[in-house]
Order: C-alpha cells, then structure tokens, then sequence
C-alpha cells in the first residue's frame, strides 16, 4: 500500500511538472479543424485505432499486464479529440487485502448469526479479471520535432470477475463479481513515424469504484480518416 501510494504521488507530481514546462518552454500549436461554434457531436466517427500493450497497477492487487484497444473518434471541437478504449487485465490479489476481505467477510458472517468453518474463513488466492469500456477526451497540441501532446480524461465502466480457490461457491462469486464505475486523468505523448502511423506512450491515473489505478502504457496508432492541421508528418 505504501509504495504503491508513492508511486502515484510521483506520478502525479511528474506529469504536472511536464505539462508545466511544455507549457512554457515549447511553443504549441493547437490542432485546428473546426471553428468554435462547430462543436458538434455530428463532426465525430470513426477514423483511427491504437493498439496498446502496459503495465497496470491496482490497489490491493499485484502489478499485471494490460491490453487495450482505442478508437480514434476525431474532434468534437478545436484541439478536443475523442476516443473509446476496451481493455483487459488480470491479476491476483495481495496477501494483506485477502486478509482484509476475510476478515470483513466474516464479521458478516457472524452478525447475520452464521458461524465460521473450523479453519476460520480460508479462501486461498483471489484472481480479478476486468474487463473495461471507457469515453475518453484529450486536448491535443502539436510541438516540434514531430510530436504531438495530449491530456485529458475519461469515465469507465468496469466488468470484474473474480475467482477463488473454492469450487462452485456461488455466494463468494456473487460477493466478488461486480459492474462497477471508473475515472481517470491521462497524458501521453505521439510520435509521427508517418501521417497515417504513430507510436505513442502514456499513462493514466484514476479510480476504478473506491480503489486507485495507476497505468503505464504505449503502442501504435494507425489512421485512415481525416486529418487536421498540425497533424502531418
């Protein structure tokens, strides 16, 4: 819980000394498309797909790989680029949060007048698979060198399926299993290999119902809709 709690504090702090100085010191240039009366639902499809592959970190759980894919929706408005990502990962959970999750299950147990095994509440290891669908909105600047700077945010709907050592246990699988809410806070940077091709890095910061994440990532993004200006090679 400590380092993980560090670790974004670090984060956090990074990416706001980053956005500072490419604030200052690099002379952006916002993607331009649209005038600002043209904020329209109407300006968006589908024109792009990125493949991502990172490294996800969840409170209480051990660090694990993640895989998402994201659609490049284009521009709501000047510089606002939307987006949908579907992603996976799996992981299991840590010692000290199984016996947090025993303990609280069976106090339950035992107010609703039930009674523990003999070995107390033993469910050996707990293994969370998610499944997430996320709407996400950048705003995007265009700097030298070919690199394009984007941050944002995002809200996130979560499928958890989680699985223990004991068989057929409809009620821990009930207890465990849920659809639950997420947000986030992103940043990332994209390289142009070409106009239509792009290699990019990022990370996210957020919760995934009461608990935080914290996900590194990067991939490739191939475009074949429409693009702005600032958005060439």
């Amino acid at each position: 819980m400590g380092h993980f709690r560090l670790r974004m504090e670090m984060v956090v702090r990074s990416g706001l000394i980053a956005f500072f100085l490419i604030g200052q010191c690099i002379p952006a240039l916002r993607l331009e498309g649209q005038e600002l009366a043209d904020y329209d639902y109407g300006n968006l499809a589908v024109r792009g797909i990125s493949l991502d592959y990172g490294n996800f970190s969840l409170e209480n759980f051990e660090e694990a790989e993640s895989y998402s894919v994201k659609l490049d929706l284009g521009f709501l408005g000047p510089g606002i680029r939307m987006a949908t990502r579907a992603s996976y990962w799996s992981s299991l959970m840590l010692p000290e949060g199984i016996a947090s999750f025993e303990s609280n299950l069976s106090n339950l147990i035992l107010t609703q007048g039930g009674s523990l095994p003999s070995n107390n509440l033993d469910l050996g290891p707990i293994r969370r698979d998610d499944f997430s669908l996320a709407l996400e909105a950048d705003y995007v600047w265009s700097i030298p060198l070919g690199f394009l700077f984007s941050t944002g945010l995002g809200a996130s709907a979560h499928l958890v399926n989680a699985t223990t050592s004991i068989p057929d246990d409809t009620f821990l699988d009930d207890l465990l299993d849920s659809v639950t809410g997420g947000i986030h806070i992103q940043g990332g940077l994209e390289f142009l290999l070409t106009d239509r091709i792009r290699i990019h890095g990022g990370s996210r910061v957020g919760l995934v119902g009461n608990d935080r994440f914290l996900e590194f990532s990067g991939g490739l993004t191939f475009l074949w809709g429409e693009l702005l200006s600032g958005e060439f090679r």
